[in-house]
């Protein structure tokens, strides 16, 4: 019953919360009005309930994820991040303006997820902010090897290649760009580009660079990581 969902919410005990949450999202509509009441909750509960806005439809959610991914200040990074997410999941192309906002966020992990996002369901209203982000990641030497093929450069080339369009010369920018930094790419990346190279789509790569993947193929491989194709909480 919705009334005992609304009580769990409101629970002190982290696993009564919890199993609410899950229980908020098998209700819906319903659940998602319940969850998006919750607008005074902090810390992790305030992250957990922002994850769980993904996997539910209703009316209300939507309008808490994008009050969410606006704020500012310290600490919000994870709360923004986790809506940013939820947006995405929830409502596809329809989140591009959202995501796209956040492509120069100032914090490196909120630009990070809005570009995953944008990857996965936006539209290419971002595509130039996205080809300079790029351009300036490539830029510099990077020290840290990312510990998964979400890296930004990874995100930001699905996402660019989703867009390339047929005769407007992005696909040739996007070539132009990796044949220059190639060895800005971490080991990581470069194995990532080997391992996507078949069914290559425009241009074929010299000097080591592979050719571009298909776009196609990267959006369903991005749609199929964990973060996408499984509920937020379980």
């Amino acid at each position: 019953m919705p009334e005992d969902v609304a009580a769990g919410l409101r629970s002190s005990r982290s696993a009564t919360f919890e199993a609410a949450v899950r229980a908020a999202v098998d209700l819906g509509a319903d659940g998602d009005r319940l969850l998006a009441g919750l607008d005074d909750l902090r810390g992790w509960r305030a992250v957990y309930v922002m994850a769980a806005l993904g996997d539910v439809d209703g009316p209300w959610g939507a309008a808490v994820l994008r009050r969410t991914i606006a704020l500012r200040g310290r600490g919000t990074a994870d709360l923004r991040c986790a809506a940013l997410l939820a947006l995405a999941k929830r409502e596809k192309g329809a989140a591009s303006e959202s995501l796209a906002e956040m492509v120069d966020d100032a914090d490196a992990v909120v630009r990070r997820y809005a570009v995953m996002g944008l990857a996965a369901v936006g539209d290419a209203r971002a595509w130039d902010a996205v080809f300079a982000r790029l351009t300036a990641t490539l830029g510099r030497t990077r020290t840290t090897e990312e510990g998964s093929d979400l890296s930004p450069v990874v995100l930001a080339v699905v996402y660019l290649l989703r867009h390339v369009g047929a005769s407007d010369g992005r696909a040739e920018s996007v070539v132009s760009l990796l044949r220059r930094r190639w060895l800005r790419l971490t080991e990581r990346e470069r194995r990532w580009f080997g391992q996507h190279r078949p069914a290559a789509a425009t241009g074929a790569g010299t000097g080591g660079v592979p050719a571009l993947p298909d776009p196609a193929a990267l959006q369903r491989w991005l749609l199929d990581h964990p973060l996408f194709s499984r509920p937020a909480v379980v």
